[in-house]
């Protein structure tokens, strides 16, 4: 659910001219909340609040997203890890955990996969598929494990309807149906509000450059400790996080009992499972 308190606002200007807006709260190691797709950083709020009392806790609003500005340009998962890159440089950490939710972990990929791993002192991967189209030569099972659910033209189809006339609708039942029938509809409609701000156009863009995305080769060159949190009855199934971890070394698992937006659902086990790893990550001097 949200918090009530109101984290305080900043922004700073990316490499290629555009100003992104970040929330701030906490004092201590610094700990970077990136969202999933349309997702504003305020979705976090919970976070924020329970979090800063041993993190320097950072949530940022992509491009197009929250309230940050809306170019027409750089909607690709290639250029949000560079903005990422930049926040870093703004903020002048040499290294940071990263926490990404849904498409955050594929931002989160995309970095390491550009930049390296000396600027991650840890990763929190919660409930994404590391690859979201199937081929037809993977088994059911590969499809499983991946969460790779979706076939190439069903993809596509999806995108255009979200950047189409009827857009706005798509994305309300996409995002609505992610939710447990018991969550609370004001938190709901907040959220979904939140995802409106993004322009459809660049929705359907980023979304095409985020199921394209398939970092399963990655996974293994991680050494940075890691957490992956997966939600019980998430639509991507109960194989994905675990399967991840399984190719991270020394990645550790918590399946939590929520939907996909587990941090929203269930923030008091999230931020739990969340505070236990960052204190053994804080607890090595390395």
């Amino acid at each position: 659910m949200y918090a009530s308190s109101n984290p305080p606002s900043a922004y700073f200007t990316t490499n290629d001219g555009v100003r992104l807006h970040y929330l701030d709260k906490g004092v201590g190691p610094p700990i970077i909340l990136l969202p999933g797709w349309t997702q504003p950083a305020s979705g976090f709020s919970a976070q924020l609040e329970a979090l800063s009392s041993v993190a320097r806790c950072l949530a940022l609003d992509f491009r197009g997203h929250g309230e940050s500005e809306r170019p027409q340009h750089g909607y690709r998962v290639s250029r949000l890890a560079g903005d990422c890159r930049d926040f870093l440089d703004h903020l002048g950490l040499p290294n940071a955990v990263l926490l990404g939710h849904s498409a955050g972990c594929t931002v989160i990929w995309s970095f390491i996969d550009l930049f390296g791993q000396d600027r991650v002192r840890a990763l929190v991967l919660c409930d994404e598929m590391v690859a979201f189209i199937r081929r037809p030569e993977w088994s059911q099972e590969e499809c499983r494990k991946y969460g790779a659910s979706t076939g190439g033209d069903e993809a596509l189809s999806l995108a255009a309807a979200v950047g189409g006339p009827d857009g706005e609708q798509v994305l309300r039942g996409f995002l609505a149906k992610e939710f447990s029938p018991d969550f609370p509809s004001g938190d709901m409609a907040r959220m979904i509000e939140g995802s409106l701000k993004m322009p459809r156009k660049a929705a359907a863009e980023l979304m095409i450059s985020v199921m394209q995305a398939d970092f399963r080769d990655l996974l293994p060159l991680i050494r940075r400790p890691t957490l992956c949190i997966g939600g019980k009855k998430s639509h991507l199934g109960p194989e994905v996080m675990p399967w991840i971890a399984s190719r991270i070394p020394g990645a550790t698992v918590a399946m939590i009992n929520a939907r996909h937006f587990v941090h929203l659902e269930n923030p008091v086990e999230f931020n739990a499972s969340v505070h236990k790893f960052l204190k053994v990550v804080d607890s090595d001097p390395h």
